[in-house]
């Protein structure tokens, strides 16, 4: 009895630890084929700077929303859309949607993907984690690479808030390129920005390498102090893979696509990306009165339309203001009291230039002036005030007083004006003070016609007025454009030498030897100061010809090209600063300091 006791209690442990141990196993292989259910694959584990990857996302099933991707803080995502699949296997349906992306690593490194998530009829399933390798940012610009890439660049990187910055982005291709688009050119709302012009083409060599370049120029001014960093900017442009060291011919990647695609070529995409920038903007010191907010340099100048008028006649005051900068500010100056005269504003007239390498503008402001007395009366300088930002100080910028004298009106005329007597409402007593009609004449006798009539009108006015007037107008026009440029090129020719020696001295005292884009600018605004363009635009070419043709020695202009294209390729890391060739010394201080004053000696006085 005690044994059969025994057994049967035997029994049931056995059952119940069968049934636990079965259990498990289900749980376990539930467990097993759950991540099954979602699957994260990509073309590639390894990837280079300048190149792509695609991921898709396979969903067993019909997913409750889409899945949620991993946290990919190093990589540009985009969608690249979804695809539905369905099976029949044994009479059985089984369908599956896959979520296709575009990863385009924006650093080097090694990263881990982690899961990606998704939820199936109420159930969350994650996929398996998984490693991408991305190669050092060296190897875009390694031999097989280096067939295109993009830069960017800016004027300067210490501005002053408001100043005007010129933000240069170039593409740099030395194979056939299809059409490309810029997919993201965004500086924030902390910037204005301002187109320059069309997109440039021009051709330039680096480290020997001839490349063909597309450049787009933009002016930027920041709206804040402190530090502001431009992000990157995207390119997508097609790329020719089978012939891809055929030398491409000279086109913009911005033309039409359409054309290339019976070349016969197997075309594929690709996407660029260049180096943030960051901006230190210093903020302005404390404006004193009548500054407008204008940053730049900026000039003004004030006419008057006639110099001999009685009381009573209106001659016109024009105040023309303009200049390089931030020219959406230009307001109307302040402009002295004039007692003496009555007058009447009129509607400005405004013009921004986009097309040149710099924003400029100019606004002009015109008022009627009706004089009230009789004897000399002037009208008093008008004060500018701007920000300029070499100086790093205000500056104020006057026009030269008005001197002209004004006759008494001929006949009787009393000017009638009034003053209310009584500051009531309603009805009020009113003196009169002067009236601006002249005496009404009641006996035609004293009415003469002066004006020329019929045939001798036109031939009085074309023969006699047009011709002047026309010829008055061009040499004022021709004297006022040649005075507004001789004024800055020649204060820009003058400090060039002093400003580029200055900025020497400063950098021996810093870490010796100067880098490659410290050194590159010193040279570049030396050149377009003394020549008296935009030296940071310039190519080492472009260089190369300005100095050429403003009479220096062909070695010593070659000798300048060869040192910008070569500190052009160390900025871009196609070839290391201090390595052969002297690039060091050249660089230094006293190597700088001999180019620059080699250079001068032969510039000085010559006019560009």
């Amino acid at each position: 009895m005690d044994t059969s006791t025994h057994g049967r209690s035997f029994d049931w442990r056995r059952v119940a630890a069968l049934v636990a141990w079965t259990f498990l196993l289900v749980q376990a292989g539930a467990e097993s084929q759950e991540p099954d259910r979602i699957r994260v694959t990509v073309d590639r584990n390894q990837v280079a700077l300048g190149d792509q990857l695609y991921l898709t996302i396979r969903i067993e099933g019909s997913p409750d929303e889409p899945p949620g991707l991993p946290e990919l803080p190093d990589f540009r995502v985009l969608s690249r859309g979804e695809r539905r699949d369905m099976q029949i296997t044994n009479g059985r349906v089984s369908n599956s949607t896959s979520y296709n992306y575009l990863l385009i690593p924006t650093r080097a490194g090694s990263y881990e993907i982690g899961p990606a998530t998704a939820r199936i009829d109420g159930v969350e399933v994650r996929s398996r984690p998984f490693t991408i390798q991305v190669a050092d940012a060296g190897g875009q610009y390694d031999e097989q690479d280096r067939d295109l890439f993009v830069t960017a660049t800016v004027s300067t990187d210490r501005p002053w808030q408001g100043q005007q910055v010129i933000y240069a982005w170039r593409f740099y291709s030395r194979v056939p390129v299809g059409q490309g688009s810029i997919e993201s050119m965004d500086f924030g709302s902390d910037v204005v920005v301002e187109d320059l012009g069309d997109v440039r083409q021009f051709s330039t060599s680096i480290d020997g390498v001839q490349y063909s370049v597309n450049e787009v120029r933009k002016a930027l001014f920041p709206q804040r102090s402190g530090e502001l960093t431009l992000p990157q900017t995207q390119l997508r442009v097609q790329v020719e893979v089978e012939q891809a060291r055929r030398p491409s011919r000279r086109r913009s990647i911005f033309d039409d696509f359409d054309s290339l695609l019976g070349s016969g070529g197997r075309w594929a995409t690709k996407y660029l990306l260049t180096e943030p920038l960051t901006l230190d903007v210093q903020p302005l010191p404390p404006a004193p009165d009548g500054w407008n907010g204008l940053v730049g340099d900026f000039e003004i100048r004030a006419s008057l339309s006639r110099r001999e008028l009685q009381v009573g006649q209106s001659a016109t005051l024009e105040v023309r203001v303009g200049g390089t900068g931030n020219v959406q500010l230009l307001t109307e100056p302040d402009i002295p009291e004039l007692p003496a005269f009555k007058i009447y504003p009129d509607q400005p007239d405004a013009s921004i230039d986009r097309s040149g390498r710099v924003l400029t503008g100019r606004k002009v402001f015109r008022r009627a002036l009706v004089p009230l007395v009789a004897g000399p009366l002037d009208v008093p300088p008008i004060d500018l005030v701007y920000f300029d930002p070499e100086l790093g100080d205000y500056a104020t910028r006057s026009t030269e007083r008005i001197d002209f004298d004004v006759a008494p009106a001929e006949g009787e005329e009393e000017l009638m004006l009034t003053e209310s007597l009584a500051p009531t409402t309603g009805k009020v007593a009113v003196r009169i003070l002067a009236d601006d009609i002249l005496p009404i004449r009641r006996a035609a006798a004293g009415i003469v016609s002066a004006t020329p009539l019929g045939w001798r009108l036109w031939f009085w006015f074309a023969g006699g007025v047009l011709p002047p007037l026309m010829y008055l107008a061009l040499l004022a026009r021709h004297r006022r454009e040649r005075r507004y440029a001789a004024d800055r090129t020649l204060r820009r020719r003058q400090r060039a030498l002093r400003d580029a020696l200055s900025v020497a001295r400063r950098l021996r005292s810093g870490a010796g030897p100067a880098s490659a884009a410290e050194a590159s600018r010193i040279v570049r605004r030396y050149v377009g100061d003394k020549l008296g363009v935009e030296g940071s635009a310039l190519t080492p070419s472009e260089a190369e010809t300005a100095l050429v043709r403003a009479a220096v020695d062909d070695a010593l202009a070659a000798r300048c090209r060869t040192l910008l294209e070569r500190l052009e390729a160390a900025q871009y890391g196609l070839a290391p600063v201090a390595g052969g060739g002297g690039l060091a010394a050249e660089t230094s201080t006293e190597g700088l300091s001999d180019l620059i004053k080699a250079l001068d000696r032969q510039l000085r006085g010559r006019q560009p």
